[in-house]
C-alpha cells in the first residue's frame, strides 16, 4: 500500500525518524525517496528490496509492475536464488519465467527435491551439465537423501567438499543431522569427522557444530582435552546466556574428566552465573548448597524515564492497533518501540506495556531479547496466571502449576489465539484430534474454537493430555515433555534405544542431548529451565534446586 495522501517530504522525514520495518514500509520509503528525486538511493532501495524482501503474489505484482524499469537481470537471479535457498514454492515458480530456460531448469530441480515433489530423477536430468554441480542442487541432493534415510548416500556428496560459501549454516545443519545419525548407529568416529564445524565460522550452526563435536569427544571417543578445545571455541563464539552457559557447563565437565578440578570449577561458576538457563542451573546444582543464586532483580525506573516513555507516538500507536487488533502491526510495533533506547528500562517499560495490553507473548519476546543482553526481566518474561483445577477423572498424578506455566511459556508465550503450522491451538498447543480424544476421556464437550477462545478450556484439555503421559511414563518429566512435544509413540522409542532417563547407567542429561529433533530437545530444556523459575516465583525456593531431580523423576 502506497501512502500517496501523504506528501513524500513528510513521509521520509518519518522513516529517518521510524526506520521502515515491514516491506510495505521499505516499498514506501522508496516511493518517496523517488518523488523528492533522491533515483539513485531509491534505485538501490528498490533493488535491495526486491532481492531480499518477501512478498505475497498481488504485492510483488504490483511492485514488479511498478518498479521492474529499475531491476536488472542480476536481480532476478539474486532474488530466485535467496528464494530457492528459503525454499519458497510458489514464490520461486513466480520468479523462475524471469529467468534463462537454463536457470529455470535448475530452480524447477531444487524445487522438486526441497517439496520431496514427484519425478525428481527427471528433474535432475533436465539440468544442464554445466550446471549440474552447482551447490544449490548438490544441497538438495544431499537434504533429500538425508530425509528419505539414505543417509550414507548423503553423506557421500560431501566428498569431493561442495562449495558452501552460500548459505554455510544450511550446510552446517545438514552435517549435524549426519553427525547424529551416524553418533546414533554406534559410528562414533564418523559422527565426530562430520560434527566438526568446516563450514561455518560464527553464528547458531557453528555453536551447535562445536558443541556436538566437543560432546562425542568427551563422551563417547574419552579425549576430554580435545573436548574441551571445542567447547571453549563455542562459549567464545556465542554471546547468549542459554548458549554461554552451555559451553561453560560442558567445559567443566570436559576439564574435570582431565582431572584440572581448578578449571572444571572455574567453568562451572561461569555457567552458573545464568541462573535463567538449563545448563546454568546445572552448574548451580553441582556447586553445592553454599553457592546459589536469588533471580535477577528488575531495573529501577525514574520517573523522568516514566514520562519520557509515556510520551512517545509509539505508545499511543500500539495502544490503538491493540484496540483494533491490528495482528500485522502489533509485533513490528513492540520490536520497534523497545529498540528506541536499549536501555533495560526502556525494554522493561515497552514489556510492561505489552502486558498491560494483554499481549504477554510480546512482553516474553521482549524480555528474550533483554536477556541476550545480559539482563533479565524476570516479572514480564515469565508471566502468571491461575490455571482451572484438574477434573477429578483426569488422571491419577497431579500437575504442578509451576510445570503447566513453563509449558505454556514455551508452547505459545501465553498467546491465547496462537496457532502453529502444525495446527496446534491456544495456550498449550493442543492438536485438534488430541483435544477431541482427551475431551472425550473427560466427558465434556469438545469445542475446537474454544482451544483459541477460552483459556481455561485449552488449560482443562492440556493439563489433563500432560497428567495422562506423566501417568503413562511414571512421572518422568522428561518423557512426558518429550511425549507432548513428539508424540508418546517417540519417546517409547527412543527409551527402548537409549534407555530410561533414570536409569543408573544412564545420565540424563546425555539422554536429552541424545533425542534425534533439535526442536524437542530445546522444548524439553526450555521447560525445564522455566519450570525452576516459576517454582522461585511462585513458592521461593533457590533457582536450580531441584532441576537434577526433575531430570531423573
Amino acid at each position: 500500500v502506497i501512502l500517496k495522501s501523504i506528501d513524500a517530504q513528510k513521509l521520509l522525514d518519518w522513516f529517518e525518524a521510524y526506520p521502515p520495518v515491514s516491506t510495505d514500509g521499505w516499498v514506501n520509503y522508496a516511493w518517496a525517496l523517488l518523488k523528492t528525486g533522491q533515483k539513485v538511493k531509491a534505485k538501490k532501495t528498490l533493488r535491495d528490496i526486491w532481492v531480499n524482501r518477501n512478498f505475497s503474489k498481488h504485492p510483488e505484482k504490483s511492485f514488479y509492475r511498478n518498479y521492474r524499469k529499475y531491476l536488472t537481470a542480476d536481480d532476478h537471479v539474486e532474488r530466485l536464488e535467496r528464494l530457492l535457498w528459503e525454499g519458497k514454492n510458489w514464490p520461486v515458480r513466480r520468479m523462475m519465467w524471469k529467468v534463462k530456460p537454463e536457470l529455470r531448469a535448475l530452480a524447477e530441480a531444487r524445487l522438486m527435491l526441497r517439496h520431496r515433489f514427484g519425478n525428481v530423477d527427471t528433474a535432475i536430468a533436465k539440468v544442464p551439465a554445466h550446471l549440474k554441480n552447482h551447490p544449490g542442487l548438490i544441497y538438495e541432493r544431499l537434504r533429500w537423501r538425508r530425509i528419505k534415510g539414505r543417509y550414507d548416500k548423503a553423506a557421500e556428496l560431501l566428498s569431493p567438499p561442495p562449495d558452501t560459501s552460500i548459505r554455510p549454516d544450511l550446510w552446517a545443519r545438514e552435517r549435524t543431522h549426519l553427525a547424529r545419525m551416524a553418533l546414533s548407529k554406534g559410528n562414533v568416529t564418523d559422527a565426530y569427522r562430520l560434527a566438526n564445524p568446516v563450514d561455518v565460522t560464527k553464528g547458531a550452526e557453528y555453536a551447535d557444530a562445536e558443541w556436538l563435536a566437543g560432546w562425542i569427544a568427551l563422551r563417547f571417543l574419552n579425549e576430554p582435552d580435545t573436548a574441551l578445545k571445542h567447547f571453549i571455541a563455542m562459549f567464545e563464539g556465542v554471546k547468549y546466556p542459554i548458549s554461554r552457559a552451555r559451553g561453560a557447563y560442558w567445559a567443566s565437565r570436559a576439564a574435570e574428566t582431565s582431572g584440572d578440578i581448578q578449571a572444571a570449577d572455574m567453568w562451572r561458576r561461569i555457567a552458573a552465573k545464568r541462573p535463567t538457563t538449563y545448563y546454568g542451573q546445572l552448574a548451580l546444582s553441582g556447586l553445592g548448597t553454599d553457592f546459589k543464586y536469588a533471580l535477577p532483580t528488575g531495573p529501577d525506573i525514574s520517573p523522568d524515564e516514566l514520562t519520557e516513555f509515556n510520551g512517545n507516538d509509539m505508545v499511543r500507536a500500539l495502544e490503538i492497533a491493540t484496540q483494533i487488533d491490528a495482528k500485522d502491526l502489533i509485533r513490528p510495533f513492540f520490536r520497534a518501540l523497545s529498540n528506541v533506547q536499549k536501555t533495560p528500562a526502556w525494554r522493561s517499560m515497552t514489556a510492561s506495556l505489552a502486558t498491560h495490553l494483554n499481549r504477554p507473548d510480546q512482553a516474553i519476546s521482549i524480555a528474550k531479547r533483554t536477556s541476550r543482553e545480559g539482563r533479565e526481566l524476570i516479572e514480564s518474561g515469565y508471566p502468571e496466571l491461575s490455571p482451572p483445577p484438574l477434573l477429578s477423572r483426569t488422571a491419577d498424578r497431579p500437575v504442578e502449576v509451576p510445570l503447566i506455566l513453563a509449558m505454556i511459556r514455551q508452547e505459545s508465550a501465553f498467546y491465547v489465539r496462537a496457532k502453529s503450522h502444525a495446527n496446534a491451538r491456544g495456550l498449550m498447543q493442543v492438536l485438534p484430534r488430541t483435544a477431541k480424544k482427551v475431551a472425550k476421556r473427560l466427558r465434556i464437550p469438545y469445542s475446537r474454537d474454544r482451544l483459541i477462545k477460552d483459556p481455561d478450556y485449552n488449560m482443562i484439555i492440556g493439563q489433563a493430555y500432560m497428567a495422562g503421559l506423566l501417568d503413562e511414563f511414571n512421572g518422568s518429566y522428561v518423557l512426558s515433555l518429550a511425549a507432548y512435544n513428539a508424540g508418546p509413540s517417540r519417546a517409547r522409542r527412543w527409551t527402548r534405544k537409549n534407555g530410561h532417563p533414570a536409569s543408573d547407567d544412564v545420565d540424563a542429561i546425555d539422554w536429552v542431548e541424545m533425542i534425534p529433533f533439535s526442536e524437542t530437545r530445546n522444548y524439553v530444556q526450555r521447560v525445564l529451565e522455566n519450570l525452576q523459575v516459576y517454582r522461585h516465583r511462585l513458592s521461593g525456593p533457590e533457582v536450580a534446586e531441584t532441576l537434577d531431580k526433575d531430570l531423573i523423576r
